[in-house]
């Protein structure tokens, strides 16, 4: 996923888990794709000329912010001279971090070697280390993207040195891509509309109700298509009284977002966010108002999120959330490896179609073709009190296999 602020989530690890993706539209006609190609085309020379002067530098990296300290490119070797890299946009978010360390695993599993970068949300900067890395001849690249469009001429440099590259997360809108491994946002929105609806029901034996949205940034693509999913699903319900209300998709907006709400005297039935980070938002909101309750409690206000990080499955299993949509981060990683390894490294273009693993709680999905190449569609799925413990969770995964600790002292007190 994208930055949220620019567009559309552990180094120095900040667990906070808050992602989205970023994906940039081009809605600009002919005269938009002849500036387009232009930017590609000097992108791809301007790398070029990058990798020739880069050649006598070996081995050693050393990416620079303008100035700033040096951005840290971590390595993990084996005796396998197989070498992946994977040009990450940040490391202060949750889920990115779950799908670098999720590749990382992949190859480690494998004997290969593993080198990482951090753009600190940067574009400029991910694309110096994406070039950068053409110079190492790994085997492959993946990247999460920060710019779906401005990253395309350096995946077409790594394409025309031989190197397959595989996108996580944040698809590209264009270029020769070997795979990309991400979710449908859309989708995720109108299955946490669906998800409000059945709580309601529940409650009153029929989908009525408030329900308050403390929707993410319109700039994020992942948080617009969840929020456009999400009141396309409640135009069929006419008894919701649906109410959207700006939050950025920031802790402390939520929070304000929801007070506000409750300051307003609107009977508040279900709150929404489209990420799990802010939804810690909602949490503090509910327990200064003492409305935090368990949904066998009375005065319980219904509470779904979309991420399915390790908040959503405490909270659920504890009867304070009522559902999260998962979007499965630790998959990402795993499936980019998989794929590069079965087909791309061998030269061979991935296969469209049925991709079955039991590995993962959802187990099928579909291979599809993409503007950038062939799609492996991770479903959005839903995670309720009865499947909230299931090992496959991508949220329990990643603290009890990869280790990365949640950070949940923003709702602990």
């Amino acid at each position: 996923m994208k930055d949220p602020k620019s567009e559309g989530i552990s180094g120095s690890i900040s667990k906070n888990g808050k992602y989205s993706w970023n994906k940039i539209e081009n809605k600009g006609g002919k005269k938009m794709k002849k500036m387009n190609i232009m930017k590609r085309v000097i992108g791809l020379a301007l790398g070029l000329t990058l990798i020739f002067s880069m050649a006598a530098c070996g081995s050693k990296e050393e990416a620079t912010d303008e100035g700033d300290s040096k951005t840290e490119t971590t390595e993990e070797a084996s005796g396998d001279d197989t070498l992946v890299c994977f040009a990450n946009k940040g490391l202060d978010y949750y889920f990115w971090t779950v799908c670098q360390k999720s590749a990382e695993k992949a190859c480690t599993d494998r004997g290969w070697s593993f080198a990482a970068s951090d753009a600190k949300l940067d574009s400029a900067k991910q694309f110096d280390q994406f070039v950068n890395f053409i110079n190492k001849k790994p085997a492959a690249i993946i990247a999460d993207s920060i710019d779906s469009e401005g990253l395309i001429a350096a995946a077409d440099q790594a394409v025309a040195a031989g190197i397959p590259v595989g996108i996580v997360d944040t698809p590209l809108t264009g270029g020769d891509v070997a795979v990309t491994v991400a979710f449908d946002n859309y989708d995720a929105g109108c299955l946490a509309a669906e998800a409000i609806a059945k709580a309601l029901t529940d409650k009153y034996g029929e989908p009525k109700g408030t329900v308050v949205n403390c929707y993410g940034a319109m700039s994020s693509e992942a948080w617009r298509l969840r929020k456009e999913g999400m009141e396309a699903t409640f135009e069929k319900y006419p008894d919701i009284n649906y109410i959207a209300v700006p939050a950025e998709g920031e802790i402390a907006l939520t929070q304000d977002a929801a007070l506000n709400q409750f300051a307003s005297g609107v009977e508040v039935d279900a709150l929404h966010t489209p990420s799990d980070n802010p939804g810690q938002g909602l949490v503090a909101a509910l327990k200064m108002e003492n409305k935090w309750f368990k949904r066998d409690e009375d005065g319980h206000i219904i509470v779904v999120t979309i991420d399915g990080e390790p908040i959503a499955n405490k909270f659920i299993e504890e009867g304070y959330y009522d559902y999260s949509i998962a979007q499965d981060g630790y998959s990402y990683g795993m499936i980019a490896v998989e794929m590069l390894e079965k087909y791309s490294m061998k030269g061979e273009d991935v296969p469209l179609g049925p991709y079955e693993n039991s590995d993962y709680y959802w187990e099928k999905c579909e291979i599809i073709e993409s503007d950038a190449g062939p799609y492996v569609k991770v479903p959005a799925y839903e995670i309720n009190s009865d499947n909230c413990t299931d090992p496959r969770h991508w949220g329990i995964v990643a603290e009890k296999v990869l280790g990365i600790e949640y950070d949940m002292s923003a709702v602990e007190n």
